[in-house]
């Protein structure tokens, strides 16, 4: 079954899993990148976050408030953790210094899996797409997704700013 079901997948599913997959790995390690290059990235997987919810469960006052309960729970733990100390801004060089960490990738996998599981449910028309447990799980993976992108994007503005 997994065999037919990677074998059925879209040429242009493996391009977005590769890319991903780079991306993530490149993002292992400390590097020093400029502001376009630093907040494209955030600024896309938001775009696919939200992109995701709309298309997979449309505008519904169910999912949408879920996601926003997932971007507020990220944001809350934010706080505690504060996680984001290791981006610098050189002003000088309109450079960030981004410190190296697993969590983009792992963040990038969990996004394209959440994904990619959602439209293999829906390519096959299986009932639990439409169960009010699978819809709350998803729409709150992508309310986390978008809340982790979003901080991402905003310390790198505060950055710029102090």
């Amino acid at each position: 079954m997994l065999l037919e079901l990677l074998l059925n997948t879209p040429l242009y599913v493996y391009w977005i899993f590769f890319s991903l997959l780079f991306v993530g790995l490149s993002q292992t390690k400390t590097r020093h990148v400029g502001l376009k290059r630093a907040v494209i990235i955030p600024f896309i997987l938001i775009i696919a976050s939200v992109y995701a919810i709309i298309h997979d469960f449309g505008i519904s006052l169910f999912s949408t408030t879920i996601w926003i309960a997932g971007i507020v729970f990220v944001a809350a733990l934010n706080k505690v953790v504060q996680n984001q100390r290791e981006v610098i801004y050189i002003k000088e060089k309109k450079l960030f210094t981004i410190g190296g960490s697993f969590l983009p990738l792992f963040m990038m996998m969990l996004l394209f899996f959440t994904k990619y599981t959602v439209g293999v449910i829906n390519a096959n028309e299986m009932p639990l797409l439409h169960t009010s447990l699978f819809i709350a799980v998803v729409s709150l993976l992508y309310g986390v997704f978008s809340g982790m992108y979003l901080i991402r994007f905003v310390v790198l503005i505060q950055k710029i700013k102090n």
